[in-house]
């Protein structure tokens, strides 16, 4: 229960820090033995996952909305295309997005709008902001100090990644709308 109660104030200070600042924070916290691995981990899992709900339901009820009395609703097949694809392809998106820095907005944003199911949001989101949380609470405990340096290079990884992905999926679409 102290875990709990532990966690749930770190989850209430990681939405008031900044962003760099709250990672920094908790991985020191960590390293030095200064909060345990369950309070870490339900402080982050929580913090992540959430935010990921908060960004497909905004897209999901509001930009849906938006949609629907804009002059854009003469999309509207464009979008109920859109939809077909995402449900085909959406629960490997959701997962790369995570590894990808900078793809996750735009991707759980389009997951809202183009109407993937909850349940399914939930647990692709979820089970992956839990994998991601243990690997980042290990280095952190780990490697500590060190972590910093080396997710600094990461972020460049995922910029790089980022073309040849992007690549892929526009030619594996113009392939199949030329079929």
């Amino acid at each position: 229960m102290d875990a709990i109660l532990e966690g749930g104030g770190i989850f209430r200070c990681y939405f008031r820090a900044g962003r760099p600042g709250r990672r920094g924070a908790r991985d020191c916290c960590l390293a030095a033995g200064q909060i345990s691995w369950p309070a870490a981990f339900i402080a982050c899992f929580l913090g992540i996952w959430l935010g990921d709900v908060g960004l497909y339901s905004l897209a999901r009820f509001g930009g849906r909305k938006w949609f629907e009395r804009s002059s854009f609703q003469k999309h509207a097949a464009r979008i109920a295309h859109s939809e077909k694809w995402f449900a085909k392809r959406g629960t490997l998106i959701l997962i790369f997005s995570r590894c990808v820095p900078g793809a996750r907005l735009p991707t759980y944003l389009a997951a809202g709008f183009l109407r993937l199911p909850l349940p399914r949001f939930l647990a692709v989101t979820g089970a992956a902001a839990c994998v991601w949380t243990l690997v980042i609470l290990w280095l952190a405990q780990t490697l500590g100090a060190q972590l910093a340096h080396w997710l600094a290079a990461y972020k460049q990884g995922g910029l790089i990644l980022l073309g040849p992905v992007s690549y892929y999926f526009s030619h594996s679409n113009l392939s199949a709308a030329r079929s």
